[in-house]
């Protein structure tokens, strides 16, 4: 049997399975996972208990909401790491319906087939022979060839590269180079290869460890590009500022977990406890600027005092 997992940020894969269930009546086979934002769990603990309960022979996929978000890099993670499943980013209806339908495993090239078949539904109805126009060339990003960095945004994301980063920082701040400074992910191949398929087109990526990221700061500062730092814990943070001194850090999200508060207002995404909480004070006393912001588009709250 095929099994369909729907996983998303929020209600999304709730309402596409009742969307299938109007459509099909029994979808048993269509099983949903959501990544709510004051989740404590992660959500591969979620999809690894929902598969322990499929039969061995099952087919499973796993149709996240979009490339380059949280839920989908988690979930190649898991694939990569040894999970038995399909992963498809960016699902949409027809695709999840036909997997749904389908008596038999769907694979190679049929599956390659079936995805841009389900690409032919994203169209302007009321032009249905209307011939695309080819992609405008990107611009290359200006590269200087010489000057120091000139560091356009330092954050705190314990998911390092994902949508928000991806679709609204990076466009926001124009960066040209992203340095996720993360020394579990920089040690690991698995969690660098994931990274590597959130990475925006067109915008240079490094995944170092402290260690590395401060060796390489000198080089940096011949570059003369716009570079966006993010950084996977406050331990980290922490300890590369106590070598190379940030300006401004923006605290955009942690995982939230016994003995953490919300910090930075009630849509705030940033969760801390005592030793998180130590590390951001030591960071106050530097004289480094901290402030909540998730987007852009979200408010900004400084934290100006300690924690």
């Amino acid at each position: 049997m095929n099994q369909i997992i729907l996983a998303s940020h929020g209600g999304l894969a709730a309402g596409a399975k009742d969307t299938l269930e109007m459509v099909l009546g029994d979808v048993s086979n269509v099983h949903v996972v959501s990544l709510a934002r004051d989740d404590k769990e992660p959500i591969t603990n979620k999809v690894d208990a929902m598969i322990a309960t499929f039969n061995a022979d099952d087919t499973v996929y796993v149709l996240t909401d979009m490339l380059g978000s949280s839920v989908n890099n988690s979930m190649v993670e898991l694939s990569r790491n040894g999970a038995a499943f399909t992963v498809i980013s960016g699902f949409n209806i027809p695709l999840a319906l036909t997997l749904a339908m389908s008596p038999a495993p769907i694979k190679g090239a049929d599956l390659a087939a079936l995805i841009n078949e389900a690409r032919t539904g994203l169209t302007n109805p009321n032009a249905p022979v209307e011939v695309a126009a080819a992609p405008a060339k990107k611009a290359k990003a200006s590269r200087h060839s010489s000057g120091p960095a000139k560091i356009v945004l330092a954050r705190l994301d314990y998911r390092l590269l994902h949508g928000q980063v991806v679709f609204t920082w990076t466009t926001k701040v124009q960066a040209e180079r992203i340095i996720v400074v993360d020394n579990a992910a920089a040690n690991d191949d698995i969690k660098k290869g994931a990274l590597k398929l959130a990475k925006p087109q067109g915008v240079r990526l490094n995944v170092f460890t402290v260690e590395r990221a401060l060796a390489k700061m000198d080089k940096l500062n011949t570059l003369g590009e716009r570079v966006m730092f993010v950084f996977g814990n406050t331990a980290e943070m922490l300890q590369f500022c106590q070598g190379y001194k940030l300006d401004a850090i923006n605290l955009g999200a942690t995982a939230n977990h016994d003995g953490a508060e919300q910090v930075g207002g009630k849509d705030s995404s940033v969760f801390f406890d005592a030793t998180q909480k130590a590390d951001v004070n030591q960071l106050l006393d530097m004289g480094i600027k901290l402030y909540v912001q998730q987007t852009p588009t979200y408010q900004s709250v400084d934290i100006d005092a300690k924690l």
